[in-house]
């Protein structure tokens, strides 16, 4: 299942071209904060990349010239992990990677796919685990409220937290939860959240478990959305 997520936000950007950047680290393994050398001026994107972006805002100033600094950000900042271990930078194209999150040594994994842009920042497409599967909405879907949702989840009494965000805002529009499986294999859940639909623009949603000891995040799923516009 986490295979097909991957696969549906690298075909948004296929790699077009033969330049050659690794854009990261070759290995990182603990928490980093992110520097002013780091974040790069603030650029412009085309309208068909931005639709795929889940962190930063493009209509932000937040720029990141490294990708493993974009994959923390991201982590830290709009996921919530507290002190999490990172993997390597992993390449997917020249342009492309992904980078395995994790809340501590041990433990699921949280997958950040990352993408350099046409202003040559990087930037977070979405992330993915294996014990959140999302169905529906799928990434670059039109959402309204309240918020449908469905797939597969295994969480500590079946709990998966829910979020949804403006893009670029950390102040989530509304948040609610839905209920998986509480067995260690991931089960079917069906719900809705309700939340403020500003009427147009992009966001996210982010669906997250959380520990049972302390509350701390410990794996998230997360994908570009659309908000409905209208009255």
């Amino acid at each position: 299942m986490l295979a097909v997520a991957a696969v549906v936000l690298f075909l948004l950007f296929r790699d077009d071209g033969n330049d050659v950047d690794s854009g990261g680290p070759d290995t990182t393994t603990s928490s980093s904060t992110t520097t002013t050398a780091d974040i790069g001026p603030a650029g412009t994107i085309s309208d068909e990349e931005a639709v795929n972006v889940v962190w930063p805002g493009p209509d932000g100033e937040l720029r990141y010239d490294d990708a493993m600094a974009a994959v923390r950000g991201f982590s830290e900042e709009l996921v919530g992990f507290t002190d999490p271990v990172y993997g390597d930078y992993q390449g997917g194209d020249s342009r492309s990677g992904e980078v395995e999150v994790r809340a501590g040594e041990a433990g699921p994994v949280t997958t950040v796919f990352v993408r350099k842009l046409s202003d040559d920042s990087w930037w977070v497409l979405g992330a993915a685990t294996e014990d959140i599967v999302l169905d529906s909405p799928l990434p670059g879907s039109a959402i309204d409220d309240p918020l449908l949702l469905s797939g597969q989840a295994s969480a500590f009494e079946g709990a998966v937290q829910v979020s949804v965000f403006e893009r670029g805002d950390l102040a989530p529009l509304g948040e609610g939860f839905v209920t998986g499986s509480g067995s260690g294999e991931p089960g079917p859940f069906e719900g809705e959240v309700r939340w403020e639909n500003p009427r147009g623009g992009w966001g996210v949603v982010l669906l997250y478990t959380a520990s049972a000891e302390d509350n701390r995040v410990v794996q998230a799923t997360a994908i570009p959305v659309g908000f409905i516009g209208g009255d």
